[in-house]
């Protein structure tokens, strides 16, 4: 920690801070926004760390149900400043890694597939959306390196550090542990089979995001370039369900989003039964369903 003056901090310093550099400040602003667009909300709850075991606090959880499809997001807010923006290095998007997964849930007795009920046996089916029908594109560029970068008040020399960043992209990992257990028992109370969704999100203030691409040889082929939107590859895996009836989900990329880039996402994804299908393309899950039944 910086050693701090011996001024007495005033009211004065106090609205500084609030106005410029409190993150709750901007978390209210992206709960304001998605809850204006229709998204369910949970602000600042509780949960227990899968790894550590210790109470963590997320900043948002948001639903969005359109008939029997359901998006969960786990979204943690970082309000960067300016002279520390978040530079992504990219390179194309390998072909394993062009999917994203959605899980499918339905009493086991009920399920397509054929399963015979049995407490043995869940109610969870995961399947990998992929290639032109998942969210994630081969070819398209994909975030591999994360750092934010500024320059030292003392001498002007640049300095980056990627904690800040990892901190918050840890919290929103451990955060989806819990929304993967609670899609596990999506259309439940509903009798009802659903298709669902959990995306991460890291959320940082307009402005401050950059990318930069390199091929796949390593030679950089771009320069630095503002954007609002990055996926970065994280190939996570959650056990969602009971101990004797489980399944693991995949989640494949993470978002780090601005603001507008976040807005853009739910009101061309969450707004309307033709953008959630996008999500859940039928043609790309009975592709994803037939590949499950050959294996």
């Amino acid at each position: 920690m910086a050693k701090l003056k011996n001024d007495k901090v005033t009211s004065n310093d106090l609205i500084e801070y609030l106005e410029s550099q409190s993150d709750f400040n901007f978390e209210l602003r992206v709960l304001k926004m998605l809850r204006e667009n229709g998204l369910d909300c949970d602000h600042g709850g509780h949960y227990e760390d899968p790894v550590t075991k210790k109470s963590r606090e997320f900043d948002i959880r948001a639903v969005k149900t359109i008939g029997q499809l359901r998006v969960r997001m786990a979204i943690e807010c970082k309000n960067i400043r300016e002279h520390f923006p978040i530079l992504i290095s990219c390179v194309p998007r390998h072909k394993s890694e062009s999917y994203h997964q959605i899980a499918y849930l339905n009493e086991p007795s009920n399920s397509p597939l054929g399963a015979v009920h049995s407490l043995h046996q869940s109610r969870a089916k995961t399947f990998s959306i992929r290639d032109q029908h998942s969210l994630y594109k081969e070819g398209e560029s994909v975030g591999k390196s994360t750092v934010q970068v500024g320059r030292q008040q003392n001498d002007n020399s640049i300095t980056a550090n990627d904690s800040e960043l990892f901190e918050k992209w840890g919290q929103c990992l451990s955060s989806s542990h819990d929304l993967v257990e609670q899609t596990y028992w999506d259309g439940y109370d509903e009798k009802e089979s659903f298709k669902s969704a959990l995306i991460p999100f890291v959320v940082v203030p307009n402005g401050r995001l950059w990318t930069v691409n390199y091929n796949e040889d390593g030679e950089r082929v771009s320069e630095p370039t503002p954007t609002d939107r990055c996926s970065c590859y994280i190939d996570k895996d959650y056990i969602m369900g009971t101990e004797m009836a489980s399944e693991r989900m995949w989640l494949s990329h993470m978002e780090i989003i601005t603001f507008d880039g976040l807005l853009s996402f739910v009101e061309q994804y969450l707004k309307s039964e033709a953008g959630i299908n996008e999500i859940f393309p039928e043609e790309g899950f009975y592709e994803a369903m037939h590949r499950a039944l050959k294996t």
